[in-house]
């Protein structure tokens, strides 16, 4: 026979988790001697491992019981599991897509040459986004990130799909940046989501943009190049400032490092 240490070392688990599981009557030792020591036998491992496993995706102590009783409580019991599995691999899928992506983008080139604006034509994209905040400061664009991300599943923060704000601003205004309102943005690919935030839609077409440092002073710098190359070239554009972040970590206010100011081109 085992004694209650030799069966938790068997069993990958604890001495302390082997007492808990007798005094919940749901895993007991073969006997106790007189002095109340316990011992198990070899073929008991199984069942041991199989409520360990059971504890792991999260069952608790009763649901356990009902599953060893065989009882109408089973059933319920083993299809809740079943789900909960279910989700796991469904969010363990999305965490492996997550990394694959992050290790692609890794592999992207050289970046865009800074403060040169061009004109690209871009593919549509739709974006969840946030109610719209009153300004861009740094206590405003804090609160409505944590509001926002709240929204979204745990790893929508971690998901590299395109994010960034979109700012009711004129390319004839860069100086009213910080003053202006706007919302956070994140890609999604219109699928069947859990959540019921807000879509809004960024159309394919023409588009004047700049590649620009995520700072006060690069967001300044890049909204002036903008304003000056639309003057030169007598370009008409919305009036909607999309501010889209590279696929690298955010390091702040919401924003990575680079990033592009990007205005749709009136016809």
């Amino acid at each position: 026979m085992l004694k209650i240490s030799e069966m938790a070392a068997l069993a990958s688990t604890t001495r302390r988790t082997l007492i808990f599981y007798d005094e919940q009557g749901v895993f007991s030792p073969a006997r106790k001697n007189d002095a109340g020591y316990r011992f198990y036998n070899y073929n008991q491992l199984y069942e041991l491992l199989t409520i360990l496993a059971l504890r792991n995706i999260g069952l608790s102590i009763e649901q356990i019981k009902a599953i060893q009783a065989g009882d109408e409580r089973a059933e319920p019991v083993l299809r809740d599991a079943q789900a909960k599995i279910a989700k796991q691999i469904k969010q363990l899928e999305r965490v492996q897509d997550v990394i694959t992506r992050g290790l692609d983008n890794a592999k992207i080139a050289d970046a865009p040459a800074l403060y040169q604006p061009e004109i690209a034509l871009l593919d549509a994209a739709t974006f969840w986004c946030s109610r719209k905040a009153v300004d861009c400061t740094e206590k405003e664009v804090a609160q409505l990130f944590a509001e926002f991300y709240r929204e979204l599943d745990a790893l929508a923060l971690m998901d590299n799909s395109a994010s960034g704000f979109l700012t009711d601003l004129p390319v004839t205004n860069p100086g009213g940046y910080m003053d202006a309102s706007f919302r956070i943005l994140k890609a999604t690919d219109n699928s069947a989501s859990d959540n019921y935030m807000p879509l809004i839609e960024k159309p394919a077409g023409r588009y004047v943009r700049v590649w620009a440092e995520n700072t006060a002073a690069g967001i300044d710098r890049g909204l002036k190049a903008l304003q000056a190359y639309c003057l030169d070239h007598k370009l008409r554009t919305e009036e909607k400032l999309w501010q889209l972040n590279s696929s690298d970590a955010l390091v702040d206010n919401g924003a990575t490092k680079y990033g592009w100011l990007e205005y749709g081109l009136s016809d």
